[in-house]
């Protein structure tokens, strides 16, 4: 295979205050509304203030059942996007696998996946264009990631 045949790697940032994911991945450019954290992107249930609260990163998900609490959005940092696998409770899900010296905050597990009843407990889920980004990841056979708490590098505290 000649490098002509090869999508060079996804090379993606999220906003988490904004809620932006955008960047590109498999030869195409993104640029989505997703939710982190407190049921983001979730079908049935209202997401809790902490939904994209960037004050919230080190918030954990706790209980299950009635007893849920979700978790705030992903820690800041760099990750790298695995290719898309087939989840056995997210569906079609890449992996975030973060940066050595990112300071996790207790938290591990991230994914990138699609919407769905229980929302995001910290994952990305993009709200619109999922497939398309899948599939562009899929090709690309994943990248970068880095997460910001907002747009222009503002921090919060």
């Amino acid at each position: 295979m000649n490098a002509t045949n090869v999508a060079a790697k996804a090379n993606l940032t999220y906003y988490i205050f904004e809620g932006l994911l955008i960047g590109s991945a498999g030869g195409r450019n993104f640029h989505l509304f997703a939710a982190s954290g407190g049921a983001g992107g979730s079908t049935k249930q209202t997401p809790t203030t902490s939904a994209n609260n960037p004050y919230m990163t080190g918030l954990k998900t706790t209980g299950q059942g009635t007893e849920h609490q979700h978790g705030g959005p992903l820690p800041l940092g760099r990750y790298t996007v695995h290719k898309p696998i087939q989840h056995p409770h997210l569906g079609r899900a890449a992996f975030l696998e973060p940066a050595r010296g990112n300071n996790m905050l207790g938290r591990s597990r991230f994914y990138l996946h699609g919407r769905g009843p229980h929302g995001s407990d910290g994952c990305i889920v993009p709200t619109s264009q999922f497939k398309e980004l899948m599939d562009a990841l899929d090709a690309s056979h994943g990248g970068s990631l880095f997460v910001f708490e907002a747009l222009g590098g503002d921090r919060f505290a």
